[in-house]
């Protein structure tokens, strides 16, 4: 058979063994309900991904925005610096010997009026303030000018080991020098360092409006919550933070961030976070759960209700006419009521099971006397067989017997002996008979060992026997000396021309349901041509094999045997020469009686 249709009656198996319902039901599986979670599922997702490749695209357009408002603010104050970073007099200045506070306020004013008064740019900047520095000890700290040692709020060594010639802090002063006020702050700052001449450390930086920063990212009107982050201590945000005159907060554990975009600027390195706006697909579904819920409900209980009605429709039809079947006996078969049968399959089934109802009645009528007179004389004819094969092999096995222990009273010259049980041989073959057919497997096995301790008093020591039997067969029921037959046979036949020792061996075991029964003997054993005979012959024999005289024992053994099961009973036989035979007899257990 090809793979195909193998596979083909493989399926056609499997699906002969499921109710109609379960067919429906597995169509309904197979072509609805898989497909409809596949496809949802393909589409949810090609949903999800092009929405979170937009969402990325519109969070990476508002990390630029956020590049572009704050770093626009940080080039307006570089501008500025660079100015002044240019400008030799602004060195001159911080690095002058003031004669006194007088000369230093005289040459504050005139450096005003002069360099930082024309930076001023205007209401619209975030620069709050332009600040000079420099560690002369002749400063008064006040207005734009201050001595770097005051500016406590500042790390001046980590101004130093930077790498970067223009850095930004963003800083929380513990006291601000200039308005004694704390307030965040954010300041651009350089290093003076462009002429090689002067001999005091000093610097330009330039504060900015923190507030006007924050108002500018608000004014954006992000989609999504935006931090701008030094590590995780939050700089600038939209939403606002909660006040300017708190210290910065640090970013929350919680937060749900769905991008992240690092910004290394002006000597810091920055990170703008983008947070999640609840609108992405997922979310949507979330929100729609029970509209979602019902689509699907309508979806998939529809159909079901459908195939509930498709069910009914066939089951019903097929119950009543199951049914008639079930009570459908040979004195009574009654045709199904065709009303609301319908035009398919099934109601031509009905229609055509009540037209072989009527033909069926009218045969019974005119041939099931003739008929029950035929299986009459049959069963007649059985039992007189039976009975037949009874009287046969009932003396068999002990006329055996008798004929052993006679031989052995010629061996010893006990001749009138040998001649009483030769006349009691006869006797009994003339008179003996059975009260019943069946005998216990207990039974059966005790008339076995009392027969081969017996054949033990022809052989000697060159006959051995064992015989093992499980505790729950001991009360299942077979034709008397069904087991014995085969003992007898394994006992004669096989030790005959034998010098060395015999073994027998009988085991019965149960198998599942099954009766198990071997016998094994160590005998001369027999040709493959005999098996293959015998084990046609054990497991086909007919009455006819009997009269012919061959095997006689086995053959009437296996055929009582059979005849007491139905049929059912199988033998198998292997043997090789001079090695032994092996039979083995299976029956079902349930065709056995039990005295149990």
């Amino acid at each position: 058979m090809n793979p195909g249709k193998k596979f083909k009656n493989f399926i056609y198996d499997k699906l002969n063994d499921l109710s109609i319902k379960r067919k429906l039901i597995l169509v309904y599986v197979v072509c609805m309900v898989i497909p409809l979670v596949l496809t949802d599922g393909i589409v949810f997702n090609l949903l999800s991904r092009n929405e979170r490749r937009e969402e990325e695209y519109r969070m990476q357009s508002v990390a630029d925005s956020v590049k572009y408002i704050v770093g626009s603010t940080f080039d307006e104050a570089v501008s500025v610096i660079n100015k002044l970073y240019l400008d030799e007099d602004v060195y001159k200045f911080l690095d002058d010997d003031f004669e006194s506070n007088y000369d230093f306020f005289e040459k504050r004013f005139a450096l005003n009026d002069s360099i930082i008064n024309p930076l001023d740019v205007g209401r619209e900047s975030a620069i709050n303030n332009i600040i000079l520095c420099s560690d002369n000890n002749g400063i008064v700290n006040g207005g734009n000018i201050y001595n770097i040692k005051d500016l406590k709020y500042i790390s001046w060594e980590d101004l130093l080991a930077s790498k970067s010639s223009i850095v930004v802090f963003f800083y929380y002063p513990v006291e601000d020098i200039k308005t004694g006020s704390n307030k965040k702050r954010v300041s651009v700052i350089r290093m003076l360092d462009n002429y090689g001449w002067y001999k005091r450390d000093m610097m330009v930086y330039v504060d900015l409006d923190y507030s006007m920063l924050q108002r500018k990212l608000r004014a954006m009107s992000f989609e999504y919550p935006v931090y701008l982050c030094e590590g995780d201590r939050i700089l600038l945000s939209s939403p606002m933070q909660k006040s300017i005159n708190m210290d910065y907060d640090m970013l929350p554990e919680d937060a749900q961030i769905e991008m992240e975009v690092p910004w290394n600027v002006y000597g810091r390195n920055l990170r703008i976070l983008i947070g999640g706006n609840g609108n992405d697909v997922k979310q949507v579904f979330k929100d729609n759960a029970a509209l979602i819920i019902l689509l699907l409900s309508l979806n998939l209980l529809a159909p079901l209700l459908l195939i509930r009605f498709i069910n009914g429709s066939f089951a019903g039809r097929l119950y009543r006419l199951s049914r008639a079947f079930d009570e459908a006996d040979i004195d009574n078969i009654r045709g199904i009521d065709t009303q609301r049968a319908g035009e398919d399959e099934i109601g031509l089934l009905m229609r055509g099971y009540n037209k072989m109802v009527e033909r069926l009645n009218s045969l019974i009528k005119t041939n099931y006397t003739a008929r029950l007179e035929r299986q009459e004389m049959d069963i007649a004819r059985q039992n007189a067989e039976l009975s037949a094969l009874h009287s046969q092999i009932n003396p068999h096995f002990l006329f055996n017997i008798l004929d052993s222990i006679r031989m052995r009273s010629v061996l010893k010259g006990e001749q009138e002996t040998a001649g009483m049980i030769e006349k009691m041989a006869t006797l009994i073959r003339q008179n003996i008979s059975w009260s019943t057919d069946n005998s216990t497997i207990e039974e059966e096995l005790s008339f076995i060992r009392s027969y081969l301790e017996l054949q033990q008093y022809r052989f000697g020591d060159r006959l051995k026997f064992y015989i093992e039997s499980d505790d729950d067969c001991a009360l299942l029921s077979i034709p008397r000396l069904t087991l014995t037959t085969f003992v007898e046979n394994a006992c004669v036949h096989g030790m005959e021309g034998k010098t060395t020792s015999c073994w027998i061996y009988v085991r019965v075991f149960r198998d599942k349901d099954m009766l198990v029964m071997e016998i094994e003997d160590t005998g001369r054993g027999m040709s493959d041509e005999d098996v293959e005979y015998l084990n046609n012959k054990m497991n086909n024999c007919t009455i006819e094999d009997i009269k012919d005289g061959s095997h006689v024992g086995m053959l009437n053994a296996c055929l009582r045997l059979k005849m007491s099961t139905e049929n059912e009973a199988h033998f198998e036989i292997e043997s090789e020469q001079e090695v032994g035979t092996y039979i083995t007899i299976k029956v079902p257990v349930w065709r056995l009686d039990s005295n149990a």
